[in-house]
């Protein structure tokens, strides 16, 4: 199986798609493995090759000792990159993984062509704060299967929640069983707790896509206006309707406008 090492931890990555060019590496959020991409790279792989991994802490990628943070996990980030022999790259990230992304867009920007930040934020302060530390009391207080529990009604919007329930109850059961270990989910949501790019997102110039769900309770559409707000001549996206995950939640929408987006600069 492919690793890329990164300082104390080996991080699994996976390649999908064969198109000449440079690639785009995705990058999830908390306690999500690299698959639940699936959805956007069954979409994108034949027009841009797609890397995508887990995150140190969850799938197949080495547990370190937590806390984590942005810095070092967009570090695990470059490793992948760096084992595949990509010397810039365009970016996509999720929640945390938008804010890992924006990392590197900030701190290395000869390493990313173009930026995609979905369901994510600049800094962690006030409501972010208080909402993101409800996750770690979540975990320290119910352990890993009450997390999962109690995070799913954030994660998607009351609508597709209840027109899906079923096939839910049927996803929670598979990630009880497949949990991020403690440590894992701990690392990882440390990692949200301490991350603060105010300073340094007015460094971002690559072409810039924001997106969130009208109905995300995790990081509302102001973070994401804020983000706007933040890098010059970014561009905002809000789905109607869409909660956390509009990824999985509205895959189709989200992968018709992301990639009408991405188009273009995959040929410039």
């Amino acid at each position: 199986m492919p690793y890329a090492r990164s300082g104390d931890a080996d991080i699994y990555y996976e390649q999908h798609g064969d198109v000449p060019g440079p690639p785009l590496l995705l990058i999830r959020g908390t306690g999500a493995d690299g698959t639940r991409w699936m959805p956007q790279v069954e979409a994108y792989r034949s027009e841009v090759t797609c890397v995508i991994f887990d995150g140190r802490g969850v799938g197949r990628s080495t547990t370190t000792p937590p806390p984590y943070t942005v810095e070092s996990m967009a570090a695990d980030a470059l490793a992948v990159l760096d084992e595949v022999g990509v010397e810039a790259a365009h970016v996509s990230g999720s929640s945390l993984g938008g804010a890992i992304g924006l990392h590197l867009a900030a701190h290395e920007p000869d390493r990313v062509l173009s930026l995609q930040l979905h369901s994510s934020w600049l800094a962690t302060r006030g409501f972010a704060e208080y909402s993101l530390g409800l996750l770690r009391k979540f975990l320290t207080v119910g352990g890993t299967d009450f997390y999962y529990e109690a995070t799913l009604p954030l994660l998607f919007s009351p609508i597709y929640m209840t027109e899906n329930f079923d096939d839910l109850m049927n996803v929670l059961t598979h990630m009880q069983a497949n949990a991020a270990s403690q440590d894992g989910l701990l690392g990882q949501i440390e990692a949200n707790l301490s991350h603060d790019l105010t300073a340094e997102a007015g460094r971002v110039r690559v072409p810039t896509l924001i997106t969130v769900g009208e109905l995300d309770y995790v990081l509302p559409p102001m973070f994401s206006s804020e983000l706007h707000e933040a890098i010059e001549g970014s561009e905002l996206v809000v789905f109607p309707g869409g909660g956390h995950l509009v990824t999985l939640e509205s895959a189709p929408e989200f992968n018709r406008v992301t990639l009408d987006w991405l188009r273009p600069h995959l040929a410039a």
